[in-house]
């Protein structure tokens, strides 16, 4: 789950962008530009990457947990 805090810094970033983009300061590189789109998706893949340890270390502490108790 996600914590009231990662919730926070995920709008933080959203209005980030947001405002870097009403600025004119994203990049100029097209949407079929390959080196645009390999740091695009090595971006996601990272932040996937850390969710699904952040989720896997949360089950791993539940089930320790259910194991306590039984």
């Amino acid at each position: 789950m996600m914590s009231e805090e990662d919730i926070k810094n995920h709008h933080k970033q959203i209005e980030e962008l947001k405002n870097k983009k009403s600025k004119g300061l994203d990049d100029n590189r097209g949407p079929l530009d390959l080196t645009k789109r390999i740091e695009i998706l090595e971006f996601r893949n990272e932040k996937l990457h850390k969710y699904n340890e952040k989720l896997t270390e949360e089950v791993r502490t539940l089930r320790r947990k259910l194991n306590d108790k039984g």
